[in-house]
């Protein structure tokens, strides 16, 4: 399982610096100009990034469905997972930075967590099997992270008000890192559209702290019930994924906004959880 210590995480960004300077962000793409086009949205329908941007239906049915006809989604096996590995993610942040708080060493810590897993993930979960072990291995990266830093863990479950952008005023961003880094924590392989969130994240931030947000990482996690693995991607919110969210929210605003009903599309995805209720 790879870490997500400071030196890893400034190793990934490393390479970033020279895009950043190729490529400045344009002031009127910074979250501060909430007021402005383009980020001023055409009303503030207190929409959520997951829900603008990971939506699997081609047609934006998905969206509509939730938002227009209020159907309710029906979870799916992976669905159920990443809320789980979400939760040993925050829990587990939860738990470190409070040892830590109490006087004890990184090390401590991490010697106590481990013994008390499983326990403790099945009061969080309700089973163990594969959750026990991420559950340490996450516990073993805060730990790790506060040796070498001698602080807390990366803020969890960080609440920031996206309303300006016409996003939910309680947005949940899974986590800030050092340096105002913004962190998408993903199950699964890669999507191109796990950019895209982070730029939506960047600029709720940038409105909301007045702070830049140039940085993100993607941390992916993946084989959960085999040996954990974890891969930190880096991203640099540039332009373009700070106009491509923007796209996405307008033309959502416009859907919900006629209430037109978009059609079905010809094939299913397989994971969408309104697949029943399209097929009838």
């Amino acid at each position: 399982m790879g870490m997500f210590t400071r030196y890893t995480l400034l190793r990934a960004l490393r390479r970033l610096h020279a895009l950043r300077v190729s490529d400045p962000i344009d002031e009127e793409l910074r979250g501060w100009n909430w007021y402005s086009p383009p980020l001023k949205p055409r009303a503030h329908l207190g929409l959520g990034v997951s829900e603008l941007v990971y939506g699997v239906c081609p047609t934006r049915r998905d969206l509509w469905l939730r938002r227009v006809a209020g159907v309710e989604p029906r979870p799916t096996r992976a669905m159920a997972v990443g809320s789980a590995v979400h939760t040993l993610f925050h829990e587990s942040a939860r738990d470190v930075a409070r040892l830590l708080a109490s006087g004890e060493t990184p090390w401590d810590a991490a010697c106590r967590l481990m013994v008390s897993s499983e326990k403790r993930v099945r009061r969080l979960l309700g089973f163990n099997s594969w959750a026990s072990s991420l559950y340490r291995a996450f516990v073993l990266a805060w730990c790790s992270s506060a040796a070498e830093l001698g602080s807390a863990p990366w803020v969890t479950e960080y609440s920031v008000d996206g309303s300006p952008l016409g996003l939910s005023r309680r947005l949940r961003v899974d986590a800030v890192a050092d340096a105002g880094v913004v962190v998408e924590l993903k199950y699964g392989s890669w999507r191109e559209s796990y950019p895209v969130a982070l730029a939506g994240y960047a600029m709720a931030l940038e409105s909301y702290l007045e702070t830049p947000v140039d940085y993100g990482v993607v941390i992916l996690v993946d084989r959960v019930e085999e040996r954990p693995r974890v891969e930190i991607e880096p991203v640099y919110i540039d332009n373009h994924l700070r106009n491509e969210f923007l796209q996405v929210r307008d033309e959502a605003i416009d859907m919900l906004l006629t209430r037109s009903e978009p059609p079905r599309p010809r094939t299913c995805p397989r994971e969408c959880p309104f697949r029943e209720v399209c097929r009838g």
